[in-house]
């Protein structure tokens, strides 16, 4: 599985998507890699993702990217999880859709 964590510039999520990552792995069978991502490298490869997160400061682009890269689904992570790195409440959800089956 590999899931796009998006902010402004790609930089303050680097914290977030390696705490996601290895609470991902632990709690998973397949194989899975949290990439952070700039906007711009989103437009250009969200179609690779199987979950794209969003930082806080980029909710606003939720209805853009769920319009471009249907059927990818598009969540934001809170920002108190997001400001600590805490991945739990955002792995929970991304479980809960690989169960679905995406």
């Amino acid at each position: 599985m590999t899931v796009y964590l998006c902010c402004v510039s790609g930089f303050s999520s680097s914290i977030m998507a390696r705490n996601l990552e290895i609470w991902l792995q632990e709690r998973m069978e397949e194989e899975v890699l949290v990439e952070p991502a700039s906007y711009r490298m989103m437009k250009d490869e969200g179609a690779l993702a199987d979950i794209i997160l969003l930082s806080p400061q980029m909710a606003w682009a939720r209805q853009e990217l769920s319009g471009l890269f249907a059927p990818v689904p598009v969540l934001t992570v809170g920002i108190q999880a997001y400001g600590l790195g805490q991945p739990d409440e955002i792995g929970r959800e991304i479980l809960g859709l690989a169960a679905a089956g995406l």
